[in-house]
């Protein structure tokens, strides 16, 4: 399914601190009908709250929260505002779902009481089941996307480099390996499956700017870059989500370290777009739709926006009820379903986190 990848960490942090730019969004925001989504055990301090990661055609959401003792559990919300928490590991600082595909069944993975990540598939039955890559010498399994037919794909670390894979629904692991990898955390990591068994991610070897790759179904892999990616360290490709009909999202980091959103098609043409009338500004798309919509979230002076992009262009920014106005604060769209409806989340002036679920108008 198209989710989002949840991996801002460094390069969020260089991207936002390279911004010092000024922009009114009054001309682009057009309001849907935003309800803040707040899991029930969700704690209200710094850096707690809660984070909806995933969507599915329904309706139903997937995430995390976190708790008041700092520990994360996930989440799924049904179309009637119900939220069923649950727990992939009894201890550890907890479960991060990202992925929720048609049928709700939720992937992610749980980090054990030594941080050491681990996959899991939650079924629509409630049975959870966990897993690790099938490797000597592996330091954890992150797993983040899954499709309708119950395959995941996602990333392992082996020896200090990171290699992709695609897990069945009765538990086989195939390798994907886009590039040559080398240790201090390069390799090649996926980060979404649509429902043909096409993979998209990124993968780096230390000596060449991250490029971005897609695997079709029969095993065949076809690297790429964005025309406009610099050639720098910390710049490059950075892929995020991949759609039914093979059309790719995600952002590129350009040679005067600028980021920018693209759009590849199934054919490999790229449309690159950002913010109309400020191409300066820091846009990330999160997930791409079956119809073509991006979500994602932009950033400007250190504060972020949700958008939507749909199918021929149109470019809508919105913010959350709530959203802080401050650095590091804001809106941030994560998922998008085919009929248009977006979550995310906000973090308010209290920098606590807040699940949220945009209905567009129609809807």
């Amino acid at each position: 399914m198209t989710n989002w990848s949840g991996k801002a960490s460094l390069r969020f942090v260089i991207r936002m601190s390279l911004l010092g730019l000024t922009f009114s969004i009054a001309a682009l925001a057009q309001k849907g009908a935003i309800t803040t989504l707040d899991a029930p055990g969700a704690g209200t301090g710094f850096d707690q709250g809660t984070t909806a990661t995933g969507i599915n055609a329904g309706g139903i959401i997937t995430g995390y929260y976190v708790d008041s003792s700092n520990i994360y559990h996930g989440f799924i919300r049904s179309t009637n505002g119900v939220f069923t928490e649950f727990d992939a590991a009894s201890a550890g600082p907890g479960t991060l779902p990202y992925g929720i595909n048609d049928v709700g069944a939720v992937t992610g993975y749980y980090l054990d009481v030594n941080f050491i990540a681990h996959g899991f598939v939650r079924n629509p039955s409630s049975v959870l089941t966990t897993f690790d890559a099938p490797v000597s010498g592996g330091s954890g399994t992150y797993a983040y996307s899954i499709n309708d037919a119950g395959v995941v794909a996602g990333f392992y670390f082996q020896n200090g480099e990171s290699f992709s894979f695609v897990r069945g629904p009765s538990g086989a692991f195939m390798p994907v390996q886009a590039g040559p990898g080398n240790p201090g955390l390069n390799g090649t990591r996926a980060f979404s499956i649509n429902g043909a068994n096409s993979v998209t991610g990124f993968y780096s070897t230390g000596t060449t700017p991250q490029r971005g790759f897609v695997r079709d179904p029969s095993g065949f892999t076809t690297t790429f870059r964005a025309p406009g990616a610099g050639l720098s360290d910390f710049q490059g490709t950075n892929p995020t989500s991949i759609n039914g009909a093979g059309a790719i999202t995600g952002d590129y980091i350009d040679d005067a370290s600028l980021t920018h959103g693209f759009v590849r098609s199934p054919a490999g043409v790229f449309v690159e777009f950002g913010v109309p009338g400020n191409f300066s500004a820091s846009t990330l798309p999160a997930s791409i739709n079956d119809e073509g919509a991006i979500t994602g979230y932009y950033t400007i002076n250190g504060v972020s926006h949700g958008f939507e992009r749909s199918s021929t262009g149109a470019f809508t920014s919105f913010d959350a009820p709530g959203a802080g106005g401050a650095y590091y604060k804001g809106t941030f769209g994560t998922g998008i379903n085919d009929a248009g409806a977006i979550t995310g989340y906000y973090i308010d002036g209290n920098s606590t986190n807040h699940g949220f679920l945009r209905t567009p108008a129609a809807l």
